[in-house]
Parts: structure tokens; sequence; C-alpha cells
């Protein structure tokens, strides 16, 4: 099940980012404007984010198999779609469908790791999850760079929305729900903790609101950044592109397993989490130079960076909610913050539109990204210290088998 819940990942953020490596040739197409664009793409995070809160619920009461295999068969199916529209209006309904199902995705997966995982192991598979749509930006971008000049964009779109489908067959076929015998350690350990349920939940959905933004911004609108800037089409942008998502990736493996490399130097596992994410947060503050470089090098350095430190502030992030909230409520618990990141994601992305038009300059933009995480640093500490957080269970957890694939 691990194996198909990282292809799921990849499959889910290349069906979101298939858009943005189009857009230039969507553009020429349809006459797009940047308020056009940003009303697309705003709709399709206002779906995922109301799906969430619905997901969150059907994965805790309806099993993370059936919800998760229904979620990416309908995603995939209205990814296929986006190829027989041919209006504003039209391409709006097909994202708002996909974000719809695609909501499913990330309750299920934290639903999975609480259950299949011991609490030791969580951060680091949820580093390697994280890793997944990493790897999916890093390839999307070559996959689109080849198939776009043989199929055009249509073909290319029916090809990415395809595999989904397969997917799909080979998880109702092969996937195991993870063993809930891990879930009661879990629950005990949650009991032995100070910090009442609703105060982690807040601090939790309040880093993903105000730091999912910068993610989704850099998603949507990085290949159109790097057209404007550096005049780079659909067909050369695969190599940067992927260098950039290849450091996301490495931040977000790097932010899975550095807590618990700092806990041998004598760190409490609490405060390892909370440093690597100051540090986090503090490799964001450059990305305003961007604006003022003519180096695509250093361009793709900042914003690489950038993606690194905000994969690695979110891995901690989910690590903390799945070690900390109740088992019988991980879905929910994930949902709600997953709906808070994705309204903050929606809402960067509508205002993005305005600032993105000509004339406009981005500096307000790029000044809010760069303060993100030190602000949602902050509202984490402020509604979850870890002086409430530290209390352990006095025998350590021991990993479990995990069940076959």
């Amino acid at each position: 099940m691990p194996i198909l819940l990282f292809m799921i990942s990849i499959i889910a953020y290349a069906d979101r980012q298939i858009i943005a490596l189009l857009k230039p040739e969507l553009d020429r197409t349809f006459g797009w404007t940047s308020a056009d664009y940003a009303s697309i793409s705003s709709w399709s995070q206002a779906s995922i984010a109301v799906s969430l809160l619905a997901s969150g619920w059907f994965v805790d009461r309806l099993g993370l198999k059936k919800t998760l295999g229904i979620g990416l068969t309908g995603w995939s199916i209205a990814t296929i779609l986006h190829a027989a529209v041919r209006t504003i209006n039209g391409f709006v309904a097909v994202r708002v469908a996909l974000g719809l199902f695609e909501g499913a995705g990330t309750p299920a997966s934290m639903k999975a790791i609480r259950t299949t995982f011991s609490r030791n192991a969580q951060g680091r598979i949820i580093g390697v999850l994280n890793a997944a749509p990493n790897l999916a930006a890093m390839g999307t971008p070559l996959i689109v760079a080849f198939l776009f000049p043989l199929f055009g964009w249509r073909g290319t779109i029916v090809a990415v929305g395809a595999s989904g489908l397969v997917c799909a067959l080979v998880w109702f076929r092969f996937a195991y729900p993870g063993t809930m015998r891990e879930a009661s350690q879990m629950e005990n350990h949650h009991e032995q903790t100070a910090l009442p349920v609703w105060r982690s939940v807040t601090g939790f959905a309040l880093g993903k609101f105000l730091t999912d933004p910068v993610w989704w911004f850099l998603l949507f609108w990085l290949p159109d950044l790097l057209h404007r800037r550096f005049s780079l089409e659909p067909s050369s942008m695969g190599f940067p592109l992927a260098i950039a998502y290849g450091m996301a990736g490495i931040g977000s493996v790097l932010g899975g397993y550095a807590p618990f490399v700092l806990v041998r130097f004598g760190l409490t596992h609490e405060a390892s989490r909370r440093a690597i994410m100051a540090l986090a947060a503090l490799c964001v503050l450059p990305l305003p130079l961007l604006l003022t470089t003519s180096s695509l090098a250093l361009g793709i350095a900042l914003c690489g960076l950038t993606l690194a430190a905000h994969q690695a502030f979110a891995t901690n992030l989910f690590g903390f909610i799945t070690e900390w909230a109740p088992t019988r409520i991980t879905g929910r618990a994930t949902g709600i913050g997953a709906f808070a990141g994705n309204i903050g994601g929606a809402l960067m992305l509508h205002i993005v539109g305005r600032f993105a038009a000509p004339g406009q300059s981005m500096l307000a933009i790029f000044s809010y990204c760069a303060v993100a995480y030190v602000l949602g640093w902050l509202c984490l500490t402020l509604f979850a210290p870890a002086r409430k957080l530290l209390s352990v269970p006095e025998k350590p957890i021991v990993n479990l088998p995990i069940p076959p694939v």
C-alpha cells in the first residue's frame, strides 16, 4: 500500500500541474487573460478545499480504500474531460469536478500512515510521501515536453488522465488498509498529553492556511513566471522546473529525517520538529530576489530553495497532527488543515490574477511569501506550545510489521 499511495500522490499532482504547464499554449488557443487563469485556478482550489472537509469524514467512517479509490477514479475522468472543453466556463467546470474528487487524497493518505506505521516512523514516511508531488513536478514537465509536440495539448492531457484510471484499477485490486493495532498505542500516547484537541487542530490549520498559498502560487504560476522573466516556452521548461521541484523533493525527505537526527544530539522530538520548521521558515526569506535577478540559474535556485523549505515545513506540520490527534479523527483533523491550506491557496491564486496583469508589480505577493512560514511557525507555537507536548510514553513504541502491498 505505501507504494500505491506514493503513485497516487504523483498522479494527483500531475493532474493539477498539467494546466499550468500548458498555460502559454492555452493562452494562445483560447485568448485567456491573467484574470481568466486566476479564476480557473482559484475555483479549482476552492473545490478541493470543500471536498477535504467531506472526504475526511468519509475516510473516518467509510474507510480509506473505498474513499480514495472512488476519488482517484473521479479525478482521473475529470482530467481527461479537459480535452473536450473549449470555453472558460467549461474549464472551470472540469477543474471543480477534479477538485471535488481529488480532496480524498490527503485525509486518506494521512489515515493510512497513522494506522500502518509506528510513531517513530511516521515523520519519515510522511517525508517520503510528500516527495511524491515533487517527483511529479519534476517528471510532468519532461513528459509534457515529450508528448506536446507529438499529440498537442489535448492528447497530452488525455494521456496523463488515463494513467490515473490504471492506478485506480490497481488500488481496488491490491490495496490493503493499515492495521489498527498501532492505533490503540497512539490513543494511549495522546491521552498522556496536556494539549486539547481543538488547539492542536487549530495550530495545524493556521499553519496550513498561511503557508500552503506559497506552494500553490509557485505550482500554478512558476511556469508562467519563467515564461515572462526568462522567455521560456513549454518545450524548454522541463529541465529548469525539474531542478526546482527536485530540490523540493530533497527538502521533503530531509524534513522527515532531520528531527530524528537532532534527537541524537539531545533535543526532544518535539523541539527537533520545531527547530526544522523554524530553519525552513528562514530559508524562504530571499524569495523576492527573483523579481530583480536576470539570472535563470539564480531564479531557479531561489524557487527551489523555497519549495524545499515548504516541503520540510509541511512534512513536520503533518507529522505534528498525525502524532497528536486521536486516531479516530485523523481523517477529519488532516482534512480540516488541508481545507484551510486550500482556502488560503484559492485566495492567493485569486489575488495573484490582479497583480499579474500587465503593468502591475508582484512585489506584494513575493513579500508575503517570504514571511508566510515565520507567521505559520508563530501561530503553531501560540496554539500548541511545545511545553504542552513533552509528555511521552514511558516505553518506546516498536515498529510493527507492514502489511504486504
